[in-house]
Order: C-alpha cells, then sequence, then structure tokens
C-alpha cells in the first residue's frame, strides 16, 4: 500500500487520464472523492457521470486508481 501524498492542482496535473483521489471544496468544505482526469480537456469530471464536470478541485493523489482484476 501506497502513502497518500497530495499534489496542488492545476500548479500539477497527473500525467495520464484515468480515476484519481482529489480533494475537493464544495461550500466551504472538503471532501475527498474520486475523480475523473481527462488529459486531452484537463478537466476533472465525476467518476460516475463523465458528462459532469467537477469544479473545487484543489489538489490530488498520484497515484491512479486502477480496478482489481
Amino acid at each position: 500500500m501506497k502513502i497518500a501524498r497530495w499534489i496542488k492542482y492545476p500548479e500539477c496535473q497527473p500525467e495520464e487520464s484515468g480515476l484519481y483521489v482529489v480533494n475537493w471544496k464544495i461550500n466551504n468544505v472538503y471532501m475527498t472523492v474520486l475523480s475523473f482526469f481527462d488529459r486531452n480537456t484537463k478537466r476533472w469530471y465525476d467518476s460516475n457521470d463523465r458528462d459532469k464536470l467537477i469544479d473545487g478541485i484543489n489538489a490530488f493523489n498520484p497515484f491512479k486508481v486502477t480496478p482489481h482484476v
């Protein structure tokens, strides 16, 4: 298991598209959520609905979430 470390966004961005654990600030509350980063558009999307943009991401864990096979 890797230790979680947070990288500030938008100063840094993930190197590839995929699911990441992110810090999301909404209504002055920080939440840790799973979000999809699209490298082509450089935007964060809801992990369950790729048409829904997420604003307010301020940090992300650089380790991409991969499904267990």
